[in-house]
């Protein structure tokens, strides 16, 4: 048929058939389902189709050699691929079932219009903030996308009697598949099982087996500061070392060494720039596939899994003298059947443990010692709870309220994933208050923009510690505050996580002083925020000084 076709030579018959075939493919086809990690084939399959119509245009006129043209085979995919795009951004602008729902032009068409705002600080909360501020609770921010504060939306997006799934954004990590990349939710739960025991704080207490090692690093991070009194020091940059040094030793058994040697090592530069890819093509996951096939731009990529996976057969070849958290997940992984595909989900959970228990840690350290140094009344206010304990014990300073209201401050104001985390919808869509939301719509709540809402919070931009103890009517929905998110989907690590941000800032308070450094502004560190999907602190400058005369 398609040698008939082009013998007939007639561009008049052939391209509008061509752009006919396209229209019908996304009709037929690319309007459903997920196609993110199947981009590279379906631009090889496009090769392959140029190809094809390029042999059979040249076997119809008898011309083989390199140099012919093949012009009408060009038009022919030209137009077929414009059929597609055609149809695409008729129905995204017209007829998608998310066109009821306000937003920017440009975003119904493509996800490059929210790319784009992302790109522009690297601060897509406040651009989504401003957004809301514009069109109201409900704003499609993408062609599938809609980004919600609607306080009601937490409990059917984030709870666990939500109905919805983890979105294709789950997807970037491929073929490693995390816990937290776990979008099957039967499969997440089983494998959960794991890391449930290795935080726990019940049975066998996991958490208690943390705890020297906690202490162990917290001893070496005063040692820094120690040695750095009355002189700033960025704080930022030894919060990101005090927490990846903790983490490499749960998860690989040794620390990486940073708080020693104060210099970054290779696991924390790579983090970071991975995160900022992921943060800004989190939109655009469909190119994500394409970074880690390509011959030379995939360098990078393949240089760190092998790094990765080299420290994960190292630690399956040592016995760790005390219990880690990656003993847990390499027990279930022993028992089970160790499929290539386990071992590679190994790597995974891996990296998973390093990068969701440093990078987020480090960002509360800074953002709760960016307040207590703008305030001095509030530090020397804790400070006097603290210097009552008999001693820094964890569960003494579990009791301390002052000091978890700072820690809740802290990720209420600057939540560690401030855009919120992509869910989809189940196919029979779901309702939030008055307002249906139709399947298979990716959806997802800005958490930057409902914790400074005034319908949950009174006074939503002050930081006021108090509104977890003494205030309590300042909180006017504390099922909406979701820091570590809640549900089957929660914070495995939260309670490792509340362990090293009580310790650390009790032993540090207990022993200085703080305050900014002369060239340290507020409005330096607050315009300083990245969002690479979690947030990204600017350096925070700051002076210590030994206490003297501490009041018991």
């Amino acid at each position: 048929m398609a040698s008939y076709i082009l013998a007939t030579n007639s561009p008049g018959t052939i391209l509008p058939l061509a752009g006919l075939s396209g229209l019908t493919a996304h009709v037929l086809f690319y309007r459903h389902g997920e196609w993110d990690l199947t981009s590279p084939r379906i631009v090889i399959s496009y090769i392959f189709l140029f190809l094809g119509a390029t042999f059979l245009e040249r076997y119809q006129k008898d011309e083989f050699s390199i140099g012919a043209p093949s012009h009408l085979a060009a038009k022919l995919v030209g137009c077929h691929i414009l059929g597609i795009y055609t149809s695409m951004l008729f129905y995204r602008a017209f007829l998608h079932r998310l066109s009821q729902f306000p937003g920017p032009f440009f975003a119904k068409l493509s996800n490059f219009h929210v790319t784009v705002l992302s790109a522009r600080k690297r601060q897509l909360y406040a651009e989504t903030e401003k957004l809301h501020e514009q069109y109201g609770d409900y704003v499609r921010l993408g062609p599938t996308e809609l980004s919600i504060t609607d306080p009601c939306a937490v409990k059917e997006i984030y709870s666990s009697s939500a109905k919805v799934t983890k979105g294709p954004w789950y997807t970037v990590l491929e073929p490693r598949v995390s816990l937290q990349m776990a979008r099957n939710k039967q499969v997440h739960a089983q494998r959960r099982k794991a890391w449930d025991q290795g935080f726990s704080t019940r049975g066998p207490p996991a958490l208690r087996d943390y705890e020297p090692r906690v202490s162990h690093y917290t001893e070496q991070l005063i040692q820094v500061i120690e040695r750095e009194v009355g002189s700033p020091i960025n704080m930022a940059q030894w919060f990101n070392y005090y927490s990846f040094d903790v983490m490499g030793d749960l998860s690989f058994g040794k620390s990486f060494n940073m708080l020693i040697d104060g210099k970054d090592a290779y696991i924390l530069k790579k983090m970071h720039a991975d995160l900022k890819m992921i943060g800004f093509f989190a939109h655009l996951t469909w190119l994500l596939p394409f970074f880690k096939k390509i011959p030379l731009i995939n360098a990078e990529y393949l240089k760190f899994w092998k790094w990765v996976d080299a420290r994960v057969d190292e630690r399956i070849q040592s016995s760790p003298d005390a219990p880690d958290v990656f003993s847990w997940i390499l027990k279930a992984y022993e028992q089970g059947p160790k499929t290539n595909q386990d071992k590679i989900d190994l790597s995974g959970d891996a990296y998973l443990i390093i990068v969701a228990g440093s990078d987020t840690t480090a960002a509360t350290f800074t953002n709760m010692f960016f307040h207590l140094a703008m305030d001095r009344t509030l530090y020397k206010t804790l400070q006097k709870e603290l210097d009552t304990l008999p001693s820094l014990s964890y569960d003494n300073l579990r009791g301390v309220k002052l000091l978890d209201g700072v820690i809740n401050e802290a990720l209420r104001l600057h939540p560690v994933v401030p855009s919120g985390m992509q869910r989809t919808t189940p196919p029979e869509g779901i309702t939030i208050g008055e307002k249906y939301i139709p399947g298979d719509v990716r959806v997802c709540i800005p958490l930057h923009t409902v914790f400074r809402d005034e319908r949950i919070f009174a006074r939503p931009l002050e930081f006021l510690p108090e509104r977890w103890d003494t205030q309590p009517e300042l909180v006017k929905d504390p099922a909406a505050f979701v820091p570590f998110s809640a549900g089957p989907y929660s914070c495995v690590g939260k309670q490792l996580g509340l362990m090293e941000l009580r310790c650390v800032t009790a032993e540090i308070l207990t022993r200085f002083d703080v305050s900014f450094a002369p060239d340290q502004t507020a409005a330096a560190f607050i315009n300083g925020k990245q969002d690479n999907f979690t947030i990204g602190t600017a350096p925070l400058n700051v002076v210590f000084q030994k206490r003297e005369n501490k009041e018991k």
